[in-house]
């Protein structure tokens, strides 16, 4: 259990996940600091503002007088990693900062509150956050977004609720035991940690297993997306669970009706109540319902939802606006599987109407382009213009890197929808393929969860240059473009 006073190292301290949890535990108390190849990050800002110290590189020198060592887990797999050698060699615990989040959650104080699933963590997440401090109950919460009305991913918090986004890769979520959690839905993904299905679907259920319990939820309470396959799988494996689940969505104990949407919104009706929300797609209302559900469980009066869920900012690069200029908007979104590309596209399309749609896509590892390929091929329906950047390899052998392209994704794409589909190149050139290939009137939703933000913000900046005004090039089958 995190202790006042004790000096915590964080290796890695740059990345989003790590940084935040920093700040957390530098709030609950320890003393905190930490290092980073990547230092400064986007993410480091906060660290400084609260004066938790970092610098960039490793070095075995940062070590004495530490009291634990936090990491990042994909340090585990760099070799020769000598700071890490060295406190494992010095005896000191080395712990993730998934199991610091961890501790941080179960202090006896909170009420510990989780939001996992394939799909819609963050934004659940988020909204969920969004609810319970517009409900003045003062949560902590951890989010895998950049939250830019908290200026972090995390915002600590003197209330009861501490809600964190739990991530199931590499069994990450397996840290948390909170007495309430949502599950937004299961599906099969990360090939590289997961072997199939099955593989998630235990995961999934051993999450839910090793949830904690708190009288002010009940005990353990799910809430679990109905009509959902995976959710579905997941309550069968649960028969015998001791918790309660509530089931949310179309044909579950709570689901929204009178649903309508609208460009720039959403309006529907649960509780009795008119709720408007700044989100877009079906997906969405499925969020919110959960969102709204969890929330009013935990006491938030009816009212603070209402103007909560209409206040609702929206998490960092989900479908987030990054520009509306010179008649053209481009969406930043951090799709990257095929369930989120179609949702996605079809939220972008409730927006933006009958303009034309270009889908920027940056695949996210050769290992899972290649599995769902065919997935993939269908999930572009939404749009008018395909264009995929190279793959973003992240954690891919050399054997998956040889396994597919960017250019063959978009010859499937063209082949199973008939929508022209190109591949072009690395995220600069594919931002300079887009933006001389634009109209007035246009809509750009950019997807990816590797380097593509900044295709959507080399989008803005050309768009504020008035590339729209320039002389147009030829492309490359030698049409005017």
């Amino acid at each position: 259990m995190v202790r006042s006073g004790e000096r915590i190292h964080v290796i890695g301290i740059a990345g989003s996940g790590a940084a935040g949890v920093a700040l957390l535990a530098h709030h609950a108390g320890a003393r905190v600091d930490g290092c980073d190849l990547d230092a400064p990050s986007p993410y480091t800002p906060p660290l400084e503002a609260a004066g938790v110290p970092f610098v960039r590189g490793h070095d075995p020198a940062h070590l004495p007088g530490v009291d634990r060592v936090a990491i990042t887990p994909a340090l585990r797999a760099v070799p020769d990693l000598a700071e890490l050698q060295a406190a494992q060699a010095a005896g000191l615990p080395v712990i993730t900062w998934q199991w610091l989040l961890g501790e941080l959650m179960s202090r006896p104080s909170h009420i510990g509150l989780a939001v996992t699933g394939t799909h819609g963590k963050s934004t659940t997440t988020a909204l969920l956050g969004h609810l319970l401090i517009a409900a003045g109950m003062d949560p902590t919460v951890e989010v895998g977004a950049f939250m830019a009305e908290w200026g972090a991913t995390v915002r600590p918090g003197a209330g009861a609720p501490f809600l964190v986004e739990a991530d199931e890769f590499g069994d990450n979520f397996l840290n948390y035991h909170p007495a309430a959690a949502i599950v937004t839905n299961v599906e099969m993904d990360h090939p590289d940690f997961f072997a199939d299905r099955a593989a998630v679907l235990a995961s999934f259920e051993r999450f839910v297993r090793g949830m904690g319990e708190d009288p002010r939820v009940g005990g353990r309470l799910l809430l679990a997306a109905a009509g959902d396959p995976g959710a579905d799988a997941l309550v069968e494996r649960l028969r015998d669970w001791s918790g309660r689940i509530l089931r949310y969505g179309a044909g579950g104990e709570v689901e929204a009706s009178d649903v309508r949407f609208e460009r720039g919104q959403t309006r529907f009706t649960l509780f009795d109540l008119h709720f408007e929300a700044p989100l877009a797609g079906e997906h969405n209302v499925l969020n919110a319902t959960a969102a709204l559900t969890l929330a009013r469980t935990l006491g938030a009066p009816l009212d603070s939802l209402v103007d909560g869920l209409r206040s609702f900012p929206g998490a960092g690069r989900r479908m987030e606006q990054i520009a509306d200029t010179a008649g053209v908007i481009v969406y930043d979104d951090y799709g990257h599987h095929p369930t989120e590309v179609r949702a996605a596209l079809a939220a972008a399309r409730q927006n933006v109407g009958d303009r034309r749609l270009w889908a920027v896509f940056e695949p996210h590892m050769y290992s899972r382009t290649q599995l769902f390929l065919d997935e993939f091929s269908r999930s572009f329906t939404d749009a008018d213009e395909v264009v995929i950047a190279d793959i973003f390899a992240s954690r891919d052998t050399e054997e998956a890197m040889r396994s597919t392209s960017a250019a063959v994704l978009a010859d499937a794409i063209e082949r199973a929808s008939g929508i022209p589909a190109i591949a072009t190149g690395d995220v600069d050139t594919t931002a300079a393929y887009v933006a001389d290939h634009l109209r007035e009137g246009d809509a750009v939703l950019v997807m990816g969860a590797g380097k593509s933000y900044r295709i959507a913000k080399e989008l803005a900046r050309s768009l504020v240059d008035g590339v729209l005004t320039r002389p147009r090039t030829f492309d490359p089958a030698g049409t005017q473009s």
